[in-house]
C-alpha cells in the first residue's frame, strides 16, 4: 500500500499484510513525524460505477444570485452517471457548476452540476467531486462523449506512438577523425 506521511508528504511504499486492524502507527523516514496507518475501506459505496478518463474539461461556477465565482480548466479524473471526479489547479468555489468539454469531431458538450466537495491534495491541485444536476438524455450523451472521446484519444495515441517506434532508425552518426595535433 502506498502511504503519505500527513506532514512533509513525502510518499512510501508499506506492505498490507502489516497493518493490524486498529490500524499501525509509523514514523516517516524524512521529517520523523509518527502517524496513524488504517487499511482502506474494502466495500465501495458509490451508487453508480466509475470510469476512469483523463478528458480536459472547463468549468465555470456560479453562486446562488448567478455570479460567476470562480473558473478554469481541469482534468476529468473518472466519471460516472452520477458525477464527476475533477483535478484542478486552483480550487473550486462551491456553488452551481457548468462543465464543458469537446468531442473528437470538436462538438461542444456542456452539462449542470453541483460541488460536493474540493479537497486540496499533497501535490497542491485539487480534487473536486461535482454531481451531475438530474440525470436525463443530456447528462448520458456528455459521459458518453467523454468516454468516447478518452477511447478515440487513447487508441490514436496508442496507434502514432507505436508506429513511430516501428519506423524508427538508428540515427546516422558520421564518423569523426580525431584531429592532428
Amino acid at each position: 500500500m502506498i502511504i503519505l506521511c500527513k506532514s512533509c508528504h513525502s510518499i512510501f511504499q508499506l506492505e498490507d499484510r502489516l497493518i493490524k486492524p486498529g490500524g499501525l502507527r509509523v514514523r516517516c523516514s524524512k521529517c520523523h513525524q509518527t502517524f496513524k496507518v488504517r487499511q482502506p475501506d474494502p466495500v465501495d459505496r458509490r451508487e453508480h460505477k466509475r470510469v476512469k478518463t483523463r478528458n480536459l474539461i472547463s468549468y465555470f461556477s456560479f453562486d446562488r444570485t448567478g455570479k460567476l465565482n470562480s473558473h478554469g480548466l481541469g482534468i476529468a479524473l473518472d466519471i460516472s452517471k452520477g458525477g464527476i471526479l475533477l483535478e484542478t489547479p486552483d480550487s473550486i468555489k462551491s456553488g452551481f457548476l457548468i462543465l464543458a468539454a469537446t468531442d473528437w469531431e470538436n462538438n461542444l458538450v456542456e452539462v449542470k452540476g453541483r460541488l460536493k466537495y474540493c479537497s486540496k491534495t499533497s501535490t497542491g491541485t485539487y480534487f473536486s467531486g461535482i454531481e451531475f444536476a438530474g440525470i436525463d438524455e443530456r447528462v448520458t450523451k456528455f459521459i458518453t462523449k467523454l468516454i468516447k472521446e478518452y477511447i478515440y484519444r487513447g487508441q490514436n495515441l496508442f496507434m502514432a506512438v507505436s508506429q513511430k517506434v516501428h519506423d524508427m532508425k538508428p540515427p546516422h552518426i558520421p564518423r569523426q577523425d580525431a584531429p592532428n595535433g
